[in-house]
């Protein structure tokens, strides 16, 4: 401010000496030189001594301005000298306070007043040069702007940096008060604690991890890299190892340290928060109790001599290998004990006898195969369960496989020891499906072991019937496999004689040209599970049948069993959903046929998957009706409109009279539910008659005709079917 008014001070006395065309007052220009002397004074001291300068500079131009604004005749020293003292509010509010701005701008009312009253004089003085200056309402303006508008504004600019300053001062207060909370949460966590960038570059690091890290207070860990000072172990040995959550490391100086590397992420700025933990201690533990478990597990499970499994770790194993192994798996479990034990422990004491004990153990491991599972049960009986080959499942194999791996001679103390044994023997499925059974039928077979057949089997009787159904299932897994099984077509006639549908049947004819019984191999393919597997293959076999009755118009529908297991097949069902959104009219040529006899008709996902299927169109028949195990209550759960008699309840008509009533009441049931009533094994005229006079909707049965080849009925283009001749 001080250079401004000098440089305008400067300005107009140049301009008086020698620009100016007007006389100047040599008043004006004693007063102007002097306030110029001055102002350099006041610049020259205005650093070291500011407060008392801006005093002097507002004195100065106090003075300056009632001295030209009182004596001075030139309208412009006049001018200059008003500005000066209107400026006054402005410089003190600049330099010192509101106060004294305010009360400067109260004494302007003077000076106010001393150029309006005095307006006259100055135009006789200014020979008329300044009237225009001098009118009221200039004077009233140029007052309000310089004296109280800037003044006041000014105050208020200056207000509010002065407000917005002392905010700005308590959030640096706060901020360094946090800042320093910050550091020294960081600083004693407890845990040690590195802060670093995504690319490793350490930022900052605690007292406990220098410490940890054994850095001395020399050593700058600072903008230095954290490969320098861990390195990655295990699975996770990777080369921005710090950015996985948890990481294995060692100490780069000492690897024995092991150190856990815990990565929380700020998310903030993009850096991570690693958490170091020292677990060196940890591991030596968990090697400790590992240590510990291993011996307590060979306590436990193990026999403490012959450190073959116990009884109920054998059991165990056994179990295990059953349930793993698919459904064509056997295998026999047996018993083997040693017979004359008790006298050669008394002949040769205790501690010999463990030793032949030990002897025998070691020999049965090294002759069996490494698939056999071997254990002592208790004193002097092992226990062994081995899978078989079909050559083994013969008694005569089996026994001499066991007697081969038995040691007939034992040697003590270079003596040689005659062993005798009993073994009991059971196979697996045939005589049990688990280990706890197989092992109590091979005991209740070694009661009947003697010294003269030292081999007893349980239950032989049934050896030939597992050799023979085993045999059967591998003959009808690769049969499946094949698509050897086909479908056979037996027609169901209307009361009037005339054909409205088939009943599909499967057929398997065997290589040397014997058909096998639908009852045998397919209650056999659903103990092994293949049913699934059968009826897809059916089921695609008849898809492209019935798409040419489809499109050749024949609406004959046909009707296709199912015994439940294949709709708890989640392929299976999708495949039937996936041919119903193909072919939407296969609902009305493809009729479900519920065997109600099986056990898996209870399952609520069957009750739903068969609610799924009949929303889809298909026609839903309980087959067999009367046999199975919730009669009643599949009338309920199943939505189905079909029912159909078994033949046991139409063989017996019409002279048995139980059985009449039986399927009277059967058909008046259907009735009163409004489902269609079938009745199959029809044999006689008589018996047609009567179950026609009865009600039944659909007949089936030899009386009619017996189930035939499905190339009968659809050779020729399908002459047959589409004849859909009358049969009597």
């Amino acid at each position: 401010m001080i250079t401004l008014t000098l440089l305008v001070l400067l300005g107009v006395e140049l301009n008086s000496l020698f620009l100016s065309s007007e006389k100047n007052s040599g008043f004006f220009l004693v007063i102007n030189s002097a306030c110029l002397a001055l102002l350099c004074g006041l610049l020259y001291f205005c650093k070291k001594h500011t407060k008392v300068t801006s005093f002097l500079f507002l004195s100065t131009l106090a003075t300056i301005g009632l001295l030209l604004v009182t004596l001075s005749k030139d309208s412009n020293a006049v001018k200059y000298g008003l500005i000066s003292l209107y400026s006054l509010p402005l410089m003190a509010r600049l330099f010192f306070g509101f106060r004294l701005s305010l009360l400067l701008s109260i004494a302007n009312i003077g000076s106010f007043y001393l150029i309006v009253s005095d307006s006259h004089s100055l135009e006789m003085r200014g020979n008329g040069l300044v009237p225009a200056f001098t009118s009221f309402y200039f004077q009233v303006l140029s007052f309000l702007t310089l004296n109280v508008g800037l003044p006041l504004a000014v105050s208020r600019i200056m207000f509010t940096l002065e407000k917005n300053t002392a905010h700005l001062k308590s959030l640096y207060v706060r901020l360094n008060r946090n800042y320093a909370l910050s550091e020294e949460i960081f600083e004693h966590t407890g845990t040690p604690t590195l802060l670093c960038n995504e690319h490793g570059k350490v930022l900052k690091a605690n007292h406990c991890a220098r410490k940890l890290l054994s850095i001395s207070s020399s050593h700058k860990i600072e903008n230095s890299d954290i490969q320098s000072w861990l390195t990655p172990i295990g699975h996770k040995k990777e080369k921005y190892f710090w950015q996985v959550s948890n990481a294995e490391c060692t100490l780069k100086k000492d690897h024995t340290v092991n150190i856990e590397v815990h990565r929380a992420t700020l998310t903030n700025n993009g850096h991570y928060m690693l958490h170091l933990q020292d677990v060196s201690h940890l591991k030596a533990l968990k090697q400790a109790l590992e240590s510990t478990q291993e011996t307590n597990s060979r306590l436990v499970h193990f026999d403490a001599l012959t450190r073959l499994a116990n009884h109920h770790y054998f059991c165990t194993l056994a179990n295990q290998r059953i349930q793993t192994k698919d459904a064509h798996f056997t295998g026999a479990m047996f018993i083997i004990r040693i017979s004359q034990f008790k006298l050669l422990n008394k002949q040769y004491g205790k501690d010999n006898a463990n030793r032949i004990i030990l002897n025998f153990a070691k020999t049965l491991q090294s002759k069996l195969s490494d698939q056999t599972i071997i254990g002592r049960l208790r004193g002097v009986k092992f226990a062994c369960f081995l899978p078989l080959g079909q050559a083994y499942l013969v008694q005569r194999n089996l026994s001499a496989l066991i007697k081969s791996v038995l040691p007939e001679q034992i040697k003590l103390d270079g003596k040689t020891l005659n062993m005798n044994y009993q073994i009991g023997i059971a196979y697996y499925q045939t005589d049990g499906n688990n280990a706890e059974e197989l092992l109590e039928h091979c005991e209740m077979a070694l009661e009947y072991s003697t010294s003269v057949d030292r081999f007893s089997y349980y239950n032989n009787q049934l050896e030939n019937r597992l050799i023979e159904e085993h045999q059967l299932g591998l003959l009808l897994s690769t049969a499946i496999k094949r698509n050897e099984i086909v479908l056979w077509l037996q027609p169901q006639v209307s009361p009037s004689r005339q054909i409205c549908s088939f009943e599909a049947l499967a057929r398997w004819q065997k290589e040397d040209g014997n058909f096998v019984s639908p009852f045998v191999f397919i209650g056999l393919a659903e103990k092994l599970g293949l049913l699934p597997l059968l009826a897809e293959n059916l089921l695609r076999s008849l898809i492209p049948i019935l798409t040419e009755w489809h499109e050749e118009k024949i609406h004959t529908p046909i009707a296709f069993n199912l015994a439940g297991q294949e709709l708890m097949s989640d392929p299976f069902f999708a495949l039937m959903m996936t041919l119903v959104a193909d072919k939407p009219w296969l609902g009305e040529l493809l009729e479900l046929e519920i065997t109600e006899t099986s056990p898996v008709m209870t399952n609520p996902l069957i009750h739903k998957r068969l609610k799924a299927l009949h929303q889809y169109g298909f026609t839903i028949a309980i087959d067999d009706f009367g046999t199975g195990q919730a009669t009643m209550g599949q009338l309920i759960d199943v939505p189905a409109t079909v029912l159909k008699i078994d033949r046991r309840f139409v063989a017996p008509l019409p002279n048995d009279q139980r059985h009449l009533d039986i399927v009277k009441s059967t058909i008046q049931l259907a009735r009163s539910l409004d489902m269609k009533v079938i009745a199959e094994g029809i044999e006689t005229k008589e018996q047609a008659n009567l179950l026609i006079s009865l009600g039944c909707h659909v007949l089936q049965g030899y009386y009619f005709a017996k189930p035939s080849p499905m190339t009968d009925w659809t050779e020729n283009n399908n002459e047959k079917a589409k004849e859909l001749r009358m049969v009597y």
